[in-house]
């Protein structure tokens, strides 16, 4: 009976070792498959590509449009929003990208700026 107990015991310590592992095994696909870091910037206005810009370089943009101004910005390769006339200025406060995948958003302007 003692045995059983033993031996229960450490299946239990073996499952939740595996399960450990398996979760730090997926944690890294994620991170190496979902959150590769990007070589460009893509900003859109009202769904129409304004320009391109490579995260390599360092650059400041001006981006005016009938609805505003913005201020583009990408340096040490992370692209982000410095300047902008929107009232509520969530795209100046959003920290800065370089991940594929992720965006800053300025509805009242209909900018985005995606990292590809």
């Amino acid at each position: 009976m003692e045995e059983k107990c033993k031996n229960r015991k450490r299946n239990d310590i073996l499952l939740i070792i595996g399960i450990l592992l398996g979760m730090g095994c997926l944690a890294l696909l994620i991170r190496f498959v979902f959150f590769q870091t990007g070589n460009r910037a893509v900003v859109t206005i009202d769904n129409v590509v304004v320009f391109e810009q490579e995260l390599s370089g360092d650059c400041q943009i001006p981006i005016q449009t009938n609805q505003g101004y913005n201020l583009f910005q990408i340096e040490n390769g992370v692209a982000s929003v410095v300047e902008a006339d929107c009232r509520d200025q969530i795209c100046v406060e959003h920290v800065g990208i370089s991940k594929k995948g992720e965006t800053i958003v300025c509805l009242p302007h209909k900018l985005i700026v995606e990292i590809q």
